[in-house]
C-alpha cells in the first residue's frame, strides 16, 4: 500500500466550501529582509480571499511582493480531506486596511508521514 498523494488540486471557486471546521489561516508573506507569518481569519469568495486588519509587516511585505501564501490547518471536523491542511497561493493586493488576495492554486496537502 503506497503512500497518498502528497498534494491534492482545490479547485480556487472551491475553496470557501473546503473550509469547513477550518478557524483561522497563517498568511506567509516575504519582504526584503525576511518571511513574515502571521495567523488570521479570512473571508473567502470564490477565487478571492480578504485578509482583514492583517497589520503593517504583512501589508509593507505585500506592497514589496504581492505573492503569498495561506496555510489552513488540519481540522478534528469529519469532513473530505480533514487530515491535510490546506496551502493556497496567491497575487494580494492592498485594499484600506485589508489584503485582497486572488487565489493562483489551492491543494490538500497530505500529513507528514
Amino acid at each position: 500500500m503506497g503512500n497518498p498523494p502528497l498534494s491534492i488540486r482545490i479547485e480556487p471557486t472551491g475553496l470557501a466550501d473546503r473550509l469547513v471546521g477550518r478557524r483561522f489561516a497563517y498568511l506567509v508573506t516575504t519582504g526584503r529582509e525576511r518571511a513574515h507569518v502571521v495567523a488570521l481569519r479570512c473571508e473567502v469568495e470564490s477565487d478571492r480571499v480578504r485578509v482583514i486588519a492583517p497589520g503593517r509587516s504583512a501589508c509593507a511585505n505585500v506592497a514589496t511582493n504581492p505573492h503569498v501564501t495561506l496555510v489552513w490547518t488540519p481540522t478534528t471536523n469529519e469532513v473530505e480531506f480533514h487530515d491535510y491542511s490546506i496551502v493556497v497561493d496567491g497575487s494580494a493586493s492592498i485594499q484600506g486596511e485589508d489584503i485582497e488576495i486572488a487565489v493562483t492554486n489551492a491543494v490538500f496537502h497530505r500529513p507528514a508521514p
